[in-house]
């Protein structure tokens, strides 16, 4: 497992409170790691791992196998997916299918809700938030969406904890459960934010949320010396993302037209 910890990141020490890192991608997606090694690296230093793809939930279920085969790893495994909405990123977790890019987040949400899944308002400003054109951002629709907790620690890059505590001052306005996950495409940052919780395992975590009981927190710290590996990991991560896109927006564009029968009707934003 050392291979996998970052230079100076020790083991994680015994505790009662479970770590969950609940925004993690794979190479399903632009990750750096097949779901399964990311499984690996995650034992020793968090109980619970969310899966959270792009747009897809494959690896989500490979990890879960994964995990399910070999519990002496002490690893659980949400299925999770990063959801493109019209007004930014939703984190769905506890999933049981795919969720459809491309909807409003209300409309997302109550496709993620239908199928007994959380919605987790992803990264909400950060400065690329991935709203359509004409639409509002989540980040102004926080209070008007039935969301079930907000993520406020995303250690996605070294300006991160500007927009993480912007998310963790606003939330004191509006009281949700809070999240905290690395954001991350390579190993090296996996568990580097987590979120804690009363348990071990993805039912308590569950559990917690729905209480408001977790707590948010990170284990990283941002130094020149990481810089050069960093630039590297989003480099490729970057090409990895454009490479999905790209075959996504053909399938996209010679496929039939279907209509949507989950989430009900589409609402303007």
């Amino acid at each position: 497992m050392d291979d996998f910890l970052p230079r100076g990141q020790a083991p994680r020490p015994e505790s009662s409170d479970g770590r969950a890192d609940l925004h993690v991608h794979s190479l399903v997606s632009d990750g750096g790691q097949t779901p399964e090694a990311i499984v690996r690296a995650a034992a020793g230093r968090l109980d619970v791992v969310a899966i959270t793809d792009h747009d897809e939930i494959a690896g989500a279920g490979r990890a879960r196998e994964f995990a399910r085969r070999h519990p002496e790893l002490g690893v659980d495994v949400v299925v999770g997916e990063e959801i493109s909405t019209l007004n930014g990123h939703l984190l769905g977790l506890y999933l049981t299918e795919r969720v459809p890019p491309g909807l409003s987040a209300r409309d997302t949400i109550r496709v993620v809700h239908a199928q007994g899944g959380l919605a987790v308002a992803a990264h909400p400003f950060h400065p690329l938030r991935g709203t359509a054109r004409g639409h509002r951002s989540i980040a102004r629709l926080i209070p008007e969406l039935p969301l079930d907790a907000i993520e406020v620690v995303n250690n996605a890059g070294v300006f991160s904890r500007l927009y993480d505590a912007w998310a963790a001052l606003r939330n004191v306005e509006w009281m949700l459960p809070v999240t905290a996950g690395s954001d991350a495409h390579d190993v090296w940052y996996l568990g580097s934010a987590f979120t804690g919780f009363p348990g071990r395992d993805a039912i308590a975590l569950r559990r917690a949320l729905a209480a408001g009981q977790t707590r948010a927190l990170l284990a990283w710290s941002w130094t020149a010396a990481k810089m050069p590996r960093h630039v590297r990991i989003q480099s490729r991560s970057a090409l990895r993302f454009y490479r999905v896109w790209r075959q996504r927006r053909l399938v996209a564009l010679t496929a039939p037209t279907v209509s949507l029968r989950q989430g009900g009707h589409r609402e303007h934003s």
